[in-house]
């Protein structure tokens, strides 16, 4: 299979055109050094090669160009039928409940219409697969510039992709299309073009982010209001008074049995796919690709670990890749996961801590920022229109988590009610 070459023309400083690579040809950073980013994990060639393993999607890479060069890559996923990752997975996320969709936040009568919707689609969704997504693992939309581009020039390849992506989806004959976890300052460009595309905007959430502008621990402490204080006492001593200590492992030697056994029973605990032998292959190739970057943070007793966190870690920054707790340590979440983090990190040299998606209202109550992450969808079915509908009640949902979390999310122009909308009205 030969790279298969696109045109989108009428764009703010196109045209542009986009080449998409074949299945398994993963540029590195000596093809493209967008990939060699100190600071961003998802920005990273060995992040791209951990993402390639996956067998629940096929993965794509699409090169725009902009007169002749290169000036970003983006991760394309493709799923072949339901059941590839929820969050990349455009028709089961349309119209799933989960943290991109909390119908119960919904008002009495959007609540009835989004029951009804939902049952009205069919089960497994086959009209709308083969499915494309263009985001990365890790929940972020996975465009690399290339260095030296400015706001300006970013924004305008972001404009570009809703129909470059269109014309990669044609190409593979896919039914669906997304463009997945795109933030400000990019939102807004991609939100215009991708209306005039044919695709509907949904809010996804948001990723928190924990600033750390404290020189030490002492400092960041008294830095705090008196009710983040108590709050992190509290916490933090009945960690203590349990037993528990930290200790922090990094490099390939972190992902180890201990950590990969709580994962299994921590996705067992919350009904989440994957017995034993996927996780073991998910964090046999995170050692293998990235393990470099690893940091774990494990919650201690009597020389068993009991919780983790598991981060990567890139430049000044840290990112939750996932955890896991024994039942015997119920009660360690908060204190290891945001505490005993940032403890770690400000002895470490972190400023950045990115925690990813949902359970808003714990991270803004411990410190974090709030960013908005917007998705685009499109499809092609008969019940195209269902899909739509049901986007927007989504989106409606995450809205008004987001309002409860006290962090209310700027919605894009699309998004912006009319006069004449009410409640019950489609925006």
């Amino acid at each position: 299979m030969t790279a298969t070459e696109m045109t989108a023309t009428g764009l703010p400083d196109g045209p542009y055109t986009a080449r998409l690579l074949p299945p398994g040809s993963l540029p590195g950073s000596r093809d493209f050094a967008g990939l060699d980013h100190p600071g961003l994990v998802w920005d990273d060639a060995r992040w791209l090669r951990f993402t390639a393993r996956t067998d629940l999607h096929e993965v794509h890479c699409l090169e725009v160009l902009e007169g002749g060069r290169v000036v970003a890559l983006a991760t394309l996923l493709l799923t072949r039928e339901a059941g590839g990752l929820l969050f990349y997975d455009a028709p089961r996320l349309a119209g799933t409940a989960s943290p991109m969709a909390e119908p119960a936040l919904l008002d009495p009568a959007d609540r009835e219409r989004w029951d009804e919707l939902t049952a009205a689609l069919p089960e497994g969704r086959p009209d709308h697969y083969p499915s494309l997504a263009l985001a990365t693992f890790g929940n972020h939309h996975g465009v690399v510039h290339a260095p030296g581009r400015s706001p300006r020039q970013r924004q305008a390849v972001m404009a570009a992709l809703p129909a470059l992506l269109q014309r990669a989806a044609a190409g593979l004959g896919c039914r669906s299309t997304a463009l997945l976890y795109v933030g400000e300052p990019d939102a807004d460009a991609v939100d215009a073009a991708a209306g005039r595309a044919g695709y509907r905007a949904a809010l996804l959430g948001a990723e928190a982010v924990h600033h750390l502008d404290a020189e030490d621990w002492e400092e960041y402490v008294a830095g705090l209001s008196s009710r983040r204080r108590r709050g992190l006492r509290k916490e933090v001593g009945a960690y203590e008074q349990a037993g528990f200590r930290t200790v922090a492992t990094s490099g390939p030697a972190a992902v180890d049995d201990e950590v990969i056994a709580l994962q299994v029973a921590h996705r067992a605990k919350y009904g989440l796919p994957g017995g034993h032998e996927r996780v073991r292959r998910d964090f046999e190739a995170l050692r293998e690709d990235i393990g470099a970057s690893c940091v774990v943070l494990g919650a201690v007793r009597d020389g068993r670990t009991l919780g983790f966190a598991l981060y990567l870690r890139a430049g000044d920054s840290l990112f939750l890749r996932t955890v896991g707790f024994a039942p015997e340590a119920a009660g360690c979440y908060l204190a290891l996961t945001y505490h005993e983090t940032a403890r770690w990190a400000l002895d470490n040299g972190i400023r950045r801590i990115h925690y990813g998606l949902a359970t808003y209202e714990a991270k803004a109550q411990r410190g974090c920022a709030l960013r908005p992450r917007w998705g685009w969808f499109a499809f092609h079915g008969p019940d195209a229109g269902t899909y739509h509908d049901v986007l927007d009640l989504q989106s409606r949902s995450v809205e008004r988590r987001l309002e409860l979390a006290g962090s209310p999310a700027a919605p894009v122009p699309s998004r912006i009610p009319s006069p004449s909308s009410h409640s019950g009205a489609p925006r």
